[in-house]
């Protein structure tokens, strides 16, 4: 059925699944003028940011980085706050797009500071499940929203305004963020309370880490015993072997066309000590719950010593360089 989200001018469909889906601009006209707090303006949140302002949401922006704040107010419609307090003040909506678990926890300390009651918070990060109970606690205690949302589909994903929100938390607060979401995504899937999206998010990174190994190590082969690598990838990619990491962001420069990080020297991807920290928290939960998980140990040993070599701000495809330079 089509759902009219009643005064944000959005129109969703939504799929026999339940998740969905923008099938309307926003009409120049008619835009909705709220401010958005962005938090953390790296490789994904600045094309997140672009595609809010591409809505029709003003952005107020923070980042540690005053090269990705100049960035920032470089685009139309975009501010930049010297402190996070001053984000949380001057927004109706809040999201947030950092590194590791103790950024987020430090992010909301100081957003909560200045927040309103009945704001919404979306924290977009990979972090562990029990950092995002623990913010979500923090919300709840000054009258907040907050929903945990990491994300799926990549740069190429926050670019093209694709990507996949894994959400945990209540979901009438999904509801009332639809339109924050459909703005920079094209899909969320509510999986549960809070922290559920995490483990959502998680158990799809092990698998993309060790997707993207297998297909650097086996392409790696391949090419040494003489074949094509563009040849190859088209075998893989029509083959039981396709997946993401060989049919999207192929390990090997060349072996497809797309502008991809190994088509640019491995840069401006998903980097691979993000990556290593996704996996590690992966390792922490499977322990936690003494379940075995020897495939991503091993992936692990491998881009922990891609990042020991200094490749962990590198696009994780880097793999395939690091397979091709070992010797046996």
């Amino acid at each position: 059925m089509i759902m009219l989200v009643g005064g944000l001018n959005h129109v969703f469909q939504r799929s026999a699944s339940g998740c969905r889906r923008t099938v309307a601009v926003v009409e120049k006209s008619k835009r909705w003028k709220s401010n958005v707090g962005f938090v953390g303006l790296g490789n994904m949140g600045i094309p997140m940011a672009k595609n809010l302002l591409k809505n029709g949401y003003g952005v107020v922006g923070n980042d540690v980085s005053a090269e990705r704040m100049d960035l920032l107010r470089g685009l139309d419609g975009a501010k930049t706050a010297d402190t996070l307090q001053q984000v949380a003040a001057s927004s109706d909506a809040v999201i947030t797009m950092l590194p590791e678990s103790q950024h987020v926890l430090s992010a909301y300390s100081a957003l909560l500071e200045s927040s309103k009651p009945e704001q919404l918070f979306v924290d977009c990060s990979t972090i562990s499940p029990e950092s995002s109970k623990k913010v979500s606690d923090m919300a709840e205690k000054k009258g907040c929203k907050f929903l945990g949302a990491p994300v799926s589909g990549g740069v190429v994903g926050a670019e093209n305004g694709t990507l996949t929100f894994m959400v945990g938390g209540d979901e009438s607060t999904l509801t009332a963020a639809e339109h924050l979401l459909g703005s920079m995504g094209s899909r969320w899937v509510y999986c549960g309370p809070a922290g559920s999206g995490l483990v959502a998010k998680i158990c799809n990174n092990m698998i993309l880490g060790m997707t993207m190994a297998a297909v650097a190590e086996a392409m790696n082969l391949g090419i040494k015993l003489g074949m094509e690598p563009k040849v190859l990838a088209s075998v893989i990619n029509t083959s039981t072997g396709r997946c993401w990491a060989s049919e999207i962001n192929n390990p090997v420069p060349g072996a497809i066309e797309n502008q991809i990080p190994s088509n640019n020297n491995y840069l401006n991807g998903f980097k691979a000590d993000l990556l290593l920290k996704d996996m590690r928290l992966g390792e922490s939960l499977a322990k936690g719950t003494h379940t075995q998980t020897p495939l991503t140990r091993l992936t692990v040993d491998v881009y922990a010593r891609i990042s020991q070599m200094g490749w962990g701000d590198k696009d994780f495809s880097i793999a395939y360089k690091y397979f091709k330079e070992q010797q046996s």
